[in-house]
């Protein structure tokens, strides 16, 4: 039987998959296989830079939406992908096994649906390449969506993936730490594009609170890296789905990172009283 205090968190997260409408039009991909994604997508005028960003274990293309609508305000175009197999079904088939968290955490690590992930990042990207040659593309994510993004980006790690670093610059919102389920120590060490990663205070996961996701960080090589650890945050806040102030907070971040990238400088990120930030 699953603990109370989980079975709470769950409800909410369940709950909060139901928002009401947001910003943004439906869209549809097509996988090599035939499988249809279904997406959230946030048009822009022109051939705009692009910004994919996918959700955790059992969201959808709801996930994140501050972040979205903050990056679709700054000119980039959106896509939010729901990712089929590790969808709201997926979380609600793990809940009958008598260990939900561990299942979950087994899951958001599984080479199957972290593969069938990365032929849906293709399937968006190799769509939004032939719509025009885009000029800056960002691939970002939530828990298992960090995941994605780091494995994209060329994270090692234990399944023997091989990500192939299509884009400019990686969002890791709550990613997982090194010496975990999926990324083994060093993993991080061969990643060379920028990376914004955010966590916060109560950002609890695989291995206790969230001191065990800063070895993400601290495996990263220096360029171009960046670490935001927010007060009080919890893993759902870091969704913005459960503290909308949060979600918007991030989308500051983020905005303000990828245009110190796209400009070519290192510009430091404006010191933020609820937020600890490094640079590397």
């Amino acid at each position: 039987m699953m603990s109370g205090r989980f079975a709470t968190a769950l409800l909410a997260s369940l709950i909060a998959s139901l928002p009401p409408a947001l910003a943004g039009t439906s869209g549809s991909y097509s996988r090599a296989d035939g499988t249809r994604i279904e997406a959230r997508v946030l048009e822009a005028p022109g051939c705009a830079p692009l910004a994919i960003i996918s959700h955790g274990f059992g969201g959808n293309s709801k996930g994140n939406p501050q972040l979205a609508e903050a990056l679709n305000r700054a000119g980039y175009r959106v896509i939010v992908p729901s990712h089929p197999e590790s969808g709201p079904r997926a979380l609600l088939g793990s809940l009958g096994n008598g260990r939900p968290r561990e299942r979950i955490l087994d899951l958001a690590a599984d080479p199957t649906l972290l593969g069938a992930r990365e032929a849906d990042v293709t399937a968006i990207l190799t769509a939004e390449m032939r719509r025009c040659a885009v000029p800056f593309k960002v691939l970002g994510g939530h828990s298992m969506g960090a995941r994605t993004a780091l494995l994209e980006a060329g994270a090692a790690n234990r399944n023997g993936m091989k990500g192939a670093d299509r884009f400019d610059a990686y969002l890791a919102l709550s990613p997982a730490g090194e010496n975990s389920r999926l990324f083994p120590k060093g993993a991080m060490a061969g990643i060379r594009k920028p990376v914004l990663m955010v966590t916060g205070t109560r950002d609890e996961g695989e291995g206790g609170g969230y001191e065990n996701r800063l070895s993400t960080f601290e495996g990263l090589p220096p360029g171009r890296k960046r670490l935001a650890v927010i007060n009080e945050a919890t893993h759902g806040d870091l969704g913005g789905r459960r503290n909308p102030a949060v979600g918007r907070l991030i989308g500051e971040m983020a905005v303000e990172f990828l245009a110190m990238v796209r400009s070519g400088g290192t510009a430091r990120a404006k010191p933020r009283p609820e937020v600890f930030l490094s640079d590397k």
